[in-house]
This record gives structure tokens, C-alpha cells and sequence, in this order.
């Protein structure tokens, strides 16, 4: 795995709602909730973010193709299961179809990107799928993320 900085935490984050998003697009970029981003080049699984709200627990773990592109995204929040992954996504192992309501989470079309809202966290996942892959992806925290226990790869 390789890690280069491309840049400071304050170019890409310039307003409140940029703040306290982590995101990754392009063929590694990767910029965290805080601090400078950084490009990762690597086909192995990564967890992108770990996050921990009133006691539930969050887990974003991604992995890239050989083309740069994202093709699997393990999405984990309070022990239930989403994958994205070959344009499907699959919920506790059983493939949904949008939009999808469930208990605990919310996956609909957000113009041309798909989003996973969750209802227990203050926390959204947002995606861009495209021929081969997921070319962005950013979790959004509705919380200040540096009073919180979050942490970017």
C-alpha cells in the first residue's frame, strides 16, 4: 500500500457540510474526515472509516479493482450488513432493490448517485456507480467528528 499526501485538510474542506465528510474517488484518492488527503494504491481491503455514536457501532471498509475503481464496499452500522458490490446491493446477503426501507437504514436514488441513510447514527454513505465499479464515495457525519470517536483509515 502506498500512501502520498496530495494536498492540506483545508483546500478540500472550505464549508461546514464538506467538514465532516470523508470521501474517496479518482483511482485512490482518499480524503479523511481530518487532516491531508492522501492517495492509496492498493487492490486489498481497507476500512475507510470506523465510527462510534451512543454505542453504535459503524464500519466503511472498501476495496479497489485493478482499474482504481471501488468494487466492493462493506458497509456495517449496529451489526447489519450492507455490500455493495457488481452493481447489486445486498443487505444481510439478500440483494434489494431501490428505494429500500428498512428499520435501521434507508438506500434510494440521489440524482445520479445512490445514497444509505442510516437512522440509528447521524450518518450518511453516498455512491456514483459506473461501468466497472463505484468511481466516488463519501460518508457524510452530521456530528462534529472531532469530539467524536471516528477514525479514517
Amino acid at each position: 500500500v502506498l500512501f502520498l499526501p496530495f494536498g492540506t485538510g483545508e483546500s478540500m474542506a472550505t464549508s461546514e457540510s464538506q467538514k465532516y465528510t470523508c470521501r474517496t474517488f479518482g483511482s485512490g484518492v482518499v480524503q479523511p474526515f481530518q487532516g491531508s488527503g492522501f492517495y492509496v494504491h492498493s487492490n486489498c481491503p481497507f476500512t475507510l472509516t470506523r465510527f462510534t455514536h451512543n454505542r453504535v457501532e459503524c464500519d466503511v471498509s472498501i476495496r479497489r479493482g485493478n482499474s482504481g475503481l471501488v468494487v466492493q464496499v462493506e458497509i456495517i452500522i449496529n451489526k447489519v450488513r450492507t455490500v455493495l458490490q457488481n452493481g447489486s446491493i445486498l443487505v444481510e446477503d439478500k440483494s434489494v432493490s431501490l428505494p429500500y426501507d428498512h428499520t435501521y437504514q434507508h438506500i434510494f436514488q440521489y440524482g445520479i448517485y445512490t445514497k444509505l441513510r442510516s437512522s440509528l447514527l447521524p450518518l450518511s454513505v453516498t455512491w456514483h456507480s459506473v461501468a466497472g465499479g463505484i468511481d466516488t464515495l463519501w460518508v457524510r457525519a452530521l456530528i462534529d467528528t472531532r469530539k467524536a470517536d471516528i477514525h479514517t483509515l
